[in-house]
C-alpha cells in the first residue's frame, strides 16, 4: 500500500455521523472534493490494529459514486461488542492509489452491537451445627466463553459488591454455550460468593452478567 502523510487538513475525513436501524448502520461524513476514494477499516475494538500494521485485505475500497448512490455507507452491525470504523482518504496519481495516513480520530467512529447474556446462579447447602457449607455455581451462556472472562469472589459476612470486595478465585475450565454446573465447593458458614467479570467494564461492553 502507498501510504503518505496527509498534506492538508482539507483532505481529512471528518464529521462522521451514524444512523442505526435494526441490524444496519448508515454512515455519512465530510468528503473533500480533492479526495477520489476512501478505504474503510472495520474491526472489533478488541482487535484494532495500529495504522502501520494494516494490510490491503483489512480495508474496503469505497468510491465517491458508491457514496452518492447509497447517500453514505451501509454496513452491518455485528451481533456482539463494539465495532470501530476508521475511514482513510485516498487520491489517484499516475495510476497509483495514494492512501493518506490520517492519524487523528476525526475519521473514527464506534458502533455498539447487542450484548451476549450470561446468566449465573449460586446455591448454598447448609448443615445444622456445621461450621462450613457447600456451594454450587452454574453458568448459562449464549456463546462459548474463555475461562478467564469470569471470576468468583468470596467474602465473609455478606455478598461481595465488586471484584475488589473479597478474595478473588479463577475458574479452571472454559464455558461452552449452554449451561455449565461447577462441582460443589466448601466455604465457611458466614462466607458468600458472587460472580464478576475479571476485567470489569471492558467485558461489560460485550456481555451482560445476569444473576438468577
Amino acid at each position: 500500500m502507498n501510504w503518505e502523510t496527509i498534506s492538508s487538513p482539507d483532505h481529512e475525513i471528518k464529521d462522521i455521523k451514524k444512523t442505526i436501524r435494526d441490524s444496519e448502520v448508515h454512515l455519512t461524513w465530510f468528503w473533500s472534493k480533492d479526495v477520489d476514494f476512501v478505504y474503510i477499516y472495520k474491526t472489533s475494538t478488541d482487535d484494532m490494529k495500529p495504522l502501520q500494521e494494516l494490510k490491503l485485505q483489512d480495508l474496503k475500497l469505497y468510491t465517491r459514486e458508491e457514496y452518492k448512490a447509497n447517500q453514505g455507507y451501509l454496513g452491518r452491525i455485528d451481533g456482539i461488542g463494539r465495532t470501530a470504523y476508521r475511514i482513510f482518504p485516498c487520491q489517484k496519481r499516475e495510476g497509483k492509489l495514494i492512501v493518506f495516513n490520517q492519524e487523528n480520530d476525526h475519521n473514527l467512529i464506534y458502533i455498539s452491537g447487542s450484548k451476549a447474556r450470561i446468566y449465573y446462579s449460586i446455591s448454598y447447602k447448609n448443615k445444622l451445627f456445621q461450621a462450613r457449607k457447600k456451594v454450587q455455581m452454574s453458568i448459562m451462556t449464549e456463546l462459548p466463553l474463555e475461562k478467564d472472562l469470569l471470576v468468583y469472589v468470596k467474602k465473609n459476612g455478606g455478598d461481595p459488591v465488586s471484584v475488589e470486595d473479597g478474595t478473588v478465585y479463577p475458574f479452571v475450565r472454559e464455558f461452552p454455550s449452554g449451561k455449565t454446573v461447577s462441582p460443589e465447593i466448601e466455604i465457611d458458614k458466614n462466607e458468600y460468593i458472587r460472580i464478576f467479570f475479571s476485567d470489569g467494564k471492558k467485558s461489560a461492553q460485550s456481555y451482560e452478567l445476569i444473576p438468577q
